[in-house]
């Protein structure tokens, strides 16, 4: 297996920064996450449209309001965990590289402040425009990932969404998920590009802080490792969507999303997922 591997990884990964290639990639890993059901709802919605008969008019109906409220039962489940939960985070010793090319530890990360993260022109720096959760005095469990080939390791709560390569596309799964042998996507020295390495283990271990930054384009590089900004209460693609509030007001005034990032703080978690469920909910009823 290990030498399978190997031979895999002599071929450096360029990744092809799409702006689709969660999504695809998604649909490959959950048959039924929400990105599909609202697929399947515009196709309804486009046939309805079209000249039909009535009986296949109904049954398209009846079709629609089911995925409606599959669509609208997964929200109410996010929302649900978004609230009883602290949401994935990272401890205060993992590491990010700021806008000046510094290696910093996550407990000296401040709101508005760039980090490297991945957007669809490779990597590049955005700022952080709040924190899902930030408790420095707070220990946790994490899971600690270490690659096979360039020797990168992360350490991240089992519910952070981090990428891996599935059925030859990039999907954001949750840490738990990663198994011995998955690829993962690293930036190597000084390189734009990331390139793929395979897990060599996952153990657990026991910290000291948790950080949940959010940045602009909800990617950043932790240890030099792709991951979300998200946990798995929703997809990487539709808790962006969710947190599209957060980067509005950023764009406003990022003094003012500073300010509302502490409205409604409680236990290190601030009020910003509660405020994006409910836009989500906006948005699905309007579309």
């Amino acid at each position: 297996m290990i030498d399978k591997i190997k031979e895999e990884q002599k071929v450096p990964f360029k990744t092809e920064f799409t702006d689709d290639r969660v999504t695809d990639a998604a649909d490959s890993v959950a048959p039924e996450n929400l990105e599909t059901l609202e697929e399947e709802l515009k196709i309804c919605n486009e046939r309805l449209q079209k000249d039909i008969t009535k009986r296949e008019r109904r049954d398209i109906e009846k079709r629609k309001k089911e995925l409606e409220k599959r669509i609208e039962d997964k929200l109410n489940d996010a929302k649900k965990k978004i609230e009883n939960e602290s949401g994935g985070c990272y401890p205060a010793s993992a590491t990010f590289v700021d806008v000046a090319g510094r290696r910093r530890q996550m407990e000296s990360l401040l709101l508005g402040e760039e980090v490297q993260v991945i957007t669809n022109k490779g990597v590049t720096s955005k700022p952080v425009i709040t924190f899902i959760h930030s408790q420095p005095d707070l220990f946790q469990d994490f899971l600690q990932i270490t690659t096979l080939r360039y020797k990168k390791i992360l350490k991240i709560t089992e519910d952070h969404l981090i990428f891996v390569e599935k059925n030859g596309k990039e999907a954001a799964i949750p840490a738990r998920d990663v198994k011995i042998g998955d690829m993962v996507y690293v930036k190597v020295g000084g390189q734009e590009m990331l390139e793929k390495d395979a897990v060599q283990g996952v153990s657990i271990i026991f910290e000291k802080g948790v950080y949940a930054p959010v940045t602009l384009s909800g990617t950043i590089l932790v240890n030099d490792v792709y991951t979300s900004c998200y946990f798995d209460v929703l997809s990487h693609v539709w808790f962006h969507r969710a947190m599209g509030a957060a980067r509005a007001v950023y764009h406003l005034s990022p003094t003012m999303a500073e300010w509302i990032s502490s409205i409604g703080e409680e236990d290190g978690f601030p009020g910003w997922c509660r405020l994006g469920h409910k836009l989500l909910l906006t948005w699905n009823d309007s579309s």
